[in-house]
């Protein structure tokens, strides 16, 4: 069999240092260069086996671009090198010490965002294919992993189109989500405790993202199942496209919303990407791994649980800091989730539950009891730990109802045992506040109906 012509070989850049001889460079280069079109070389930085930047570019047989700040990689270099010089992969022939593992990874955020194979000895990160269904106007939710609270900012963006006109419907990707797509027509019915215990019987997960979206917006949804999460957030296997092309074609729907699920994306093109992140999250998640990735896609970014009992201030700069490092000019909206009852709770005694940190827990009891005039007996943030939560509902004394997040268990273990017990459940969503800790978004409603 004859070898195949490098012609048609995908182009390619080698990222390379000066911490290896430069010999060694140059005979792995043309060992290389058998099974690659190598377009160009970047280096990283490097001194201990080299000379000048010119022996770089004398000693090795293809062009030679530099993308380091003295003996450290410049991932603004790297950025605009691959902007002028767009390639399908980038091979890594560096190491440490110029390459350190959360270096390494800012380095892959940007090169997969330019849309190129990320490729070293034992590793290969693949960029995000968005496939472009969608000629409606649209916008998408990403999330930086689990329970952060990106359901309910779903809510909240769903909400504020549909009141300024705009025909929303929200397409949810979760792994509750039921095997084909379904609509559910939050506009037109009555959403409750009730109907949503009849979904529970039919086999399916009540406390689904598309049926809180449904409660919570009052729009069309269209629930979508997923499996698996990559690092960059590509689904294993998703029914996703097939709901995106439903909502495609429902004439009375004008714009489109695509919601994530935890750290996995939608691989949908969409006019503008929002990004939620969690300030309780840890720094090396928000600023390093393949957050960066996320950040340079977004248009919008939330940062949520804000609370100063949450998050000192010196942290939430850190993470400001961080993200105006990786996009400079990009709007961030500083939030907090305050709790809302869908239904009367004036004057009765509840037992709430919710996935809410231990922390939050007592200042949502003074919250709630203050600005809805009742009295919290007991709560539970065991929402998502099914055991726990039921030994705590079996514990349940002196209340009129319970109150609960529809998230997790509420439906299959809340409503149930509620039912048991004689006592009424009442459905609760969360608002979205702007707070003043170091955003430059001051009215999230207006910020979001800007990006439309």
């Amino acid at each position: 069999m004859k070898p195949i012509s490098h012609v048609f070989l995908p182009k390619t850049a080698c990222l390379v240092d000066g911490e290896h001889y430069l010999p060694n460079l140059k005979s792995s280069l043309t060992h290389i260069g058998k099974k690659y079109r190598i377009e160009y070389l970047i280096f990283i930085g490097g001194t201990e086996k080299i000379g000048t930047p010119k022996d770089v570019e004398k000693a090795l047989p293809y062009p030679v671009f530099f993308a380091n700040n003295k003996n450290k990689p410049d991932i603004k270099a790297l950025d605009d090198i691959l902007k002028t010089h767009p390639v399908k992969i980038v091979l890594d022939l560096s190491d440490e010490p110029i390459l350190d593992y959360m270096t390494r990874f800012q380095m892959a955020s940007h090169i997969l965002y330019h849309g190129a194979i990320y490729k070293g000895s034992d590793f290969q990160f693949d960029p995000l294919k968005f496939k472009k269904i969608l000629t409606k106007k649209s916008l998408a939710i990403w999330g930086t992993g689990k329970r952060i609270g990106k359901t309910a900012i779903g809510g909240f963006i769903g909400r504020t189109l549909k009141n300024a006109g705009k025909n929303p419907a929200i397409i949810t990707l979760s792994r509750g989500g039921p095997q084909k797509p379904l609509v559910v027509h939050g506009e037109k019915i009555q959403i409750d405790v009730q109907y949503l215990l009849n979904i529970d019987k039919q086999g399916m997960h009540a406390s689904s993202d598309c049926f809180e979206d449904a409660l919570t917006a009052g729009v069309q949804t269209y629930g979508c199942r997923r499996c698996g999460g990559g690092m960059s957030g590509k689904a294993m296997v998703t029914v996703l496209d097939t709901g995106v092309r439903m909502a495609e074609a429902a004439k009375e729907i004008e714009t489109v919303i695509i919601e994530g699920s935890g750290a996995t994306v939608p691989e949908i093109k969409t006019d503008k990407v929002i990004l939620v992140m969690d300030a309780t999250q840890p720094l090396e998640i928000l600023q390093g791994y393949l957050t960066p990735l996320r950040i340079l896609y977004a248009d919008l970014i939330i940062v949520n649980m804000c609370e100063e009992f949450l998050v000192n201030d010196k942290k939430l700069k850190s993470i400001l800091d961080s993200i105006r490092a990786i996009k400079p000019n990009v709007r961030i909206a500083t939030t907090v989730l305050r709790p809302k009852p869908l239904s009367p709770v004036k004057g009765k005694n509840i037992f709430l539950t919710t996935t809410a940190p231990t922390k939050a827990v007592p200042f949502l009891k003074l919250y709630l009891e203050k600005k809805y005039q009742c009295t919290i007996k007991g709560m539970s943030n065991n929402l998502s730990v099914r055991p726990k939560l039921i030994e705590e509902l079996k514990k349940i004394k002196n209340v009129d109802l319970v109150a609960t997040e529809l998230k997790a268990a509420a439906i299959a273990v809340v409503a149930k045992e509620s039912e048991k017990l004689g006592l009424k459940t009442v459905l609760m969503d969360n608002d979205v506040v702007i707070v003043n800790r170091g955003g430059n978004v001051k009215n999230l409603k207006q910020e979001i109906l800007h990006l439309i």
